[in-house]
């Protein structure tokens, strides 16, 4: 049951003050990154060094997709910050966010 007193609005997410949902949970966000030409494919690397991070997909233009995975609103909110603040980068758009409760044993 979601409580109505949490903020879940998306600055929340973004700087890690969403509260306690009541456990551990898993999300998953997807992004489209944009960097400078010269900087994409230095960027890329880095970012696709973070754990949890993926890419996808890019174009010539220098727009790439990254999905990440973390546990927990603290982590995923710092992953997409060391996306947005990765060199070359910029800027980043979230497109897709979900979080689902972690199983016990997870």
């Amino acid at each position: 049951m979601r409580n109505a007193d949490i903020d879940r609005s998306r600055r929340a997410l973004l700087t890690g003050r969403l509260g306690d949902v009541g456990g551990a949970e898993a999300h998953v966000v997807s992004l489209v990154v944009y960097a400078l030409k010269s900087r994409v494919a230095a960027a890329m690397t880095e970012i696709g060094r973070l754990r949890g991070a993926e890419i996808h997909a890019s174009d010539k233009n220098g727009k790439f997709v990254v999905v990440l995975e973390a546990e927990g609103e603290p982590a995923i909110a710092d992953l997409m910050r060391r996306v947005d603040r990765t060199d070359g980068v910029i800027c980043s758009a979230l497109v897709y966010q979900h979080a689902e409760p972690l199983a016990p044993d997870e």
